[in-house]
């Protein structure tokens, strides 16, 4: 899966950091609700498109395609009057791509209705993904040791920590999370949308800790974004307001915000790029509809853009999976970040540059004695200095939480 010639083109960046931004949607009511957070009206249609992207990328998956897709593409950000609109719209021109790649020239007859229907299940749903998001600094973790169960007891009891100072000022659950050491799980979802929400929020309790709780409404001023732009000093800001709100001691807040500082520091928060784990569908049992028959007949009598729906839509928002996944059975995909999105600005990190230390007469006469057959002298050798890595004793899992209870249904499952 080729996807990064896609989400690293600058014209994608640009057609979601203008829904995103967009002035004239930007002070609409959004009736969405995402587990008691208030999102903004262009934040869902960002999910909307990303999860577009997604499925594009998914059926259709030939960079053949790209230009024409965002071209589409950008025109329908510029002129969708709604949710239901945008969702309509994104999936006509799914329907005119897979239409060109089957050489079909007029969506008219049952045969070739039929024929695109099938196209699309076969690709998004027979041989589709799921999804698990996770943040960055577990990105080669995942694609050498893939998804484990595995628990971080250092992260465990640090959350613990946390969770036992406020719920002492009867603020409980301040991370929905759950915080016991048995049967944890690998969760999943099918939903494009809701994968891209929780790989901005991963991870989710870092998230509700410094900006995104329930709690954080008690509050009259404090920074909303901070945790989706990954602003150390806004989100300590914010938790230093909410320990001062609860009224805790000295030593608890100042055990907090350390607390919070070591995980900040271990999960390397600041540079932190959302990453997504595409995981097929055929090795969760997911991998077919039981009502594609049905889907398939109706269409002539339903419109295609909505049968579409009907194929696409997520019919598993939470999957539970208690045993590993291999790395060989998942591709992971590092996505356009909040911060990206919002400055327009692809995030690029510079590689080291090679240090090259000069060489000295000294080892040059011992490296020729040593190649003429001399004893090498060992005082002489170069020495870089050994790396200490710290191992990392377990794979972070990300809780997708709450179902999103309205994402992309236009005609329900």
């Amino acid at each position: 899966m080729n996807f990064k010639s896609l989400l690293k083109n600058q014209q994608l960046l640009s057609i979601l950091h203008n829904v995103l931004t967009n002035e004239t949607t930007k002070n609409k009511v959004s009736n969405v609700s995402i587990k008691g957070e208030s999102y903004s009206y262009n934040r869902y249609s960002l999910l909307i498109v990303m999860d577009l992207v997604i499925k594009y990328q998914i059926i259709i998956n030939d960079e053949t395609y790209n230009s024409y897709f965002l071209n589409r593409l950008d025109s329908i950000a510029d002129e969708y009057k709604d949710h239901q609109d945008l969702i309509i719209k994104g999936n006509n021109l799914l329907i005119d791509i897979v239409s060109k790649v089957l050489n079909i020239f007029s969506i008219t007859s049952t045969k070739d209705k039929q024929q695109i229907l099938k196209y699309i299940y076969d690709k998004y749903i027979v041989n589709g993904y799921c999804f698990h998001s996770f943040p960055s600094i577990f990105k080669n973790e995942v694609e050498e040791l893939g998804l484990t169960t595995n628990i971080d007891y250092k992260e465990l009891n640090d959350l613990k920590r946390i969770d036992y100072i406020f719920s002492n000022h009867n603020y409980k659950n301040i991370m929905s999370r759950n915080l016991k050491e048995n049967n944890r799980a690998i969760y999943i979802t099918d939903s494009p949308a809701m994968a891209y929400y929780y790989a901005f929020r991963s991870p989710e309790y870092m998230a509700e800790l410094t900006s995104l709780s329930k709690y954080y409404n008690y509050l009259k001023d404090y920074n909303k974004d901070a945790y989706y732009l990954k602003d150390y000093h806004k989100c300590k800001s914010n938790l230093a307001s909410l320990c001062s709100h609860v009224n805790m001691t000295t030593k608890e807040e100042t055990t907090v915000l350390k607390t919070f500082d070591k995980r900040w520091k271990a999960l390397n928060l600041s540079e932190s790029l959302p990453c997504i784990a595409f995981i097929k569908r055929s090795d969760l049992a997911k991998d077919s509809l039981p009502n594609i028959n049905e889907i398939i007949k109706s269409v002539d009598t339903i419109e295609l853009s909505y049968l579409v729906s009907k194929i696409t839509d997520s019919k598993y928002p939470i999957i539970k999976r208690y045993s590993n996944i291999n790395s060989l059975d998942l591709t992971v995909i590092t996505m356009p970040s909040y911060r990206e999105i919002r400055n327009n600005k692809f995030i690029i990190k510079e590689k080291p540059k090679a240090v090259v230390t000069p060489i000295t007469r000294e080892v040059y006469q011992e490296e020729k004695m040593q190649k003429e057959g001399f004893n090498f002298n060992y005082k002489y050798a170069f020495s870089y200095g050994n790396a200490n890595v710290v191992a990392l004793t377990g794979l972070l899992l990300i809780t997708l939480g709450m179902t999103l209870t309205i994402i992309l249904n236009v005609l329900g499952g």
